[in-house]
């Protein structure tokens, strides 16, 4: 049985929105989002399965020949896409800034991009096997809603929740990661994610 859309959490920190099949805004068309913040002052969060053509190493310089110039950045959404946000799996304390969160078991949101930034310069990082070294996604810009606009597309149906996964976050294969989260759903959603449309109930 499908949920009803309008069932959802007062708080969806560390959950997905999912995108509806519905839901054609170019921005937003076939993703998954991860929830950082939600509150009455509005909703933050990043868009976690659309990866760019862009490497880090193009644009931040500090990166160019190190190891992680290969890191694909991601498109965290429409708003402001000339910052980059961060997502990692975990790093070492002394390394994160006093602000970090951990909005969903083992995805950590480093709002200091520069903390980041220094752990992965350092050869601390660089002296890991690859295999051992943590995830981490950079993005440009991010999701954003101000008080109340969330609410009002959760009830015209314009997004699923579903409680936030890290291998979700760090697929690597960041393109199904929507057929993966809706799959996520049960069973009628693993149709919809097989075939792109929702079956008629009639």
């Amino acid at each position: 049985m499908m949920d009803d859309a309008r069932s959802f959490p007062d708080d969806l920190t560390g959950y997905f929105l999912i995108a509806e099949t519905e839901l054609h805004d170019p921005n937003f068309f076939r993703t998954v989002v991860l929830m950082v913040s939600h509150n009455s002052d509005g909703a933050f969060g990043l868009v976690i399965n659309r990866r760019s053509d862009v490497l880090l190493g193009e644009v931040v310089e500090d990166f160019e020949d190190s190891p992680v110039e290969d890191l694909p950045v991601f498109v965290g959404g429409p708003v402001q896409q000339n910052y980059i946000f961060s997502l990692h799996s975990g790093i070492p304390t002394g390394w994160s800034s006093e602000h970090v969160e951990e909005p969903a078991p083992g995805v950590f949101f480093e709002p200091s991009f520069q903390h980041l930034a220094d752990f992965m310069g350092s050869d601390e990082f660089g002296g890991l096997p690859v295999q051992e070294r943590p995830r981490v996604h950079v993005y440009a810009g991010y999701s954003g809603w101000g008080p109340g606009q969330l609410e009002g597309e959760l009830e015209e149906g314009a997004w699923l929740v579903h409680p936030a996964q890290a291998p979700i976050v760090f697929h690597d294969n960041p393109e199904e990661g929507w057929r993966e989260a809706l799959s996520k759903k049960g069973s009628f959603y693993r149709i919809v994610a097989q075939t792109g449309f929702k079956p008629s109930l009639n």
